[in-house]
């Protein structure tokens, strides 16, 4: 399918809202997982690169592997680049656990390349295995080229981000716990140095009760995105905000999608 083309096979009930409902987001859903029901959406079907969300599928490809989260491990020189980085000096390492937690909670591009280097896989065979994971939880619009979002042609549709995220943290409780943290201190091997990782999405503090995950993504291409589930309150919510002209209305719009359900 051409990017742009609309997923007309499979869709789930969509309950119809209020007419007068508009967002500047390009793309907006919302999903009720437990129902498997559209409450909302807005462009939903209509393909776009998904800029860093796609780390939530290298997470779950890496554990489906058997990650080692208790594994030293390194970040190469080669390794760092544009976006989010886990700054590592000469000679430290930390856990694979910590290199995973760097790519939910910081969404880090270097530590979600490192982790996967170091599972002994060979990146083209990794990705293939993120485009068959898709296929097995029914992702028709969804491919990935590259294993942490850099690359426009990761691409999906808000309904599959939504779908991809229900079983990223329905089924790997390691993907939620880190989904849904404010920050993760860790300390680096060798040096001893302490570091706290603090999570992409601005609106989840300490306090917050509004979401129990989520995942940002940015990429000039992409826009500023966001999907996230709600809290206990809200069951079973997922909102999905792709291609936002800023992070302000991504987070507005996100707050808007829960409120007005």
């Amino acid at each position: 399918m051409v990017q742009g083309a609309n997923l007309d096979l499979g869709l789930p009930e969509i309950l119809s809202g209020p007419t007068n409902r508009t967002f500047s987001a390009g793309n907006v859903l919302l999903y009720d997982a437990a129902q498997e029901r559209i409450l909302f959406e807005q462009r939903g079907f209509e393909r776009t690169p998904i800029a860093s969300i796609t780390k939530l599928m290298t997470a779950m490809v890496a554990i489906d592997y058997g990650i080692d989260l208790n594994q030293e491990a390194n970040i190469l020189a080669s390794e760092y680049g544009l976006g989010g980085n886990l700054l590592l000096h000469k000679g430290e390492t930390v856990r694979m656990g910590d290199l995973l937690a760097a790519s939910l909670v910081g969404s880090a591009n270097n530590a979600t390349k490192a982790y996967v280097r170091q599972l002994g896989v060979p990146e083209e065979e990794f990705i293939r295995q993120m485009n068959r994971k898709a296929i097995m939880l029914g992702l028709e619009q969804t491919e990935f080229v590259g294993v942490t979002g850099l690359k426009v042609g990761n691409t999906s549709t808000a309904f599959e981000v939504a779908k991809m995220a229900t079983a990223a943290w329905q089924d790997y409780p390691m993907i939620l716990e880190l989904s849904s943290a404010h920050e993760y201190p860790l300390t680096v091997l060798g040096s001893g140095r302490s570091h706290v990782i603090r999570h992409t999405n601005k609106l989840v503090t300490p306090t917050a009760r509004t979401f129990s995950s989520s995942k940002t993504g940015y990429l000039d291409e992409a826009g500023f995105c966001l999907v996230a589930q709600g809290d206990a309150a809200l069951g079973s919510l997922i909102s999905v905000v792709l291609n936002a002209p800023s992070e302000q209305v991504q987070y507005l719009e996100t707050q808007r999608l829960f409120a007005e359900r």
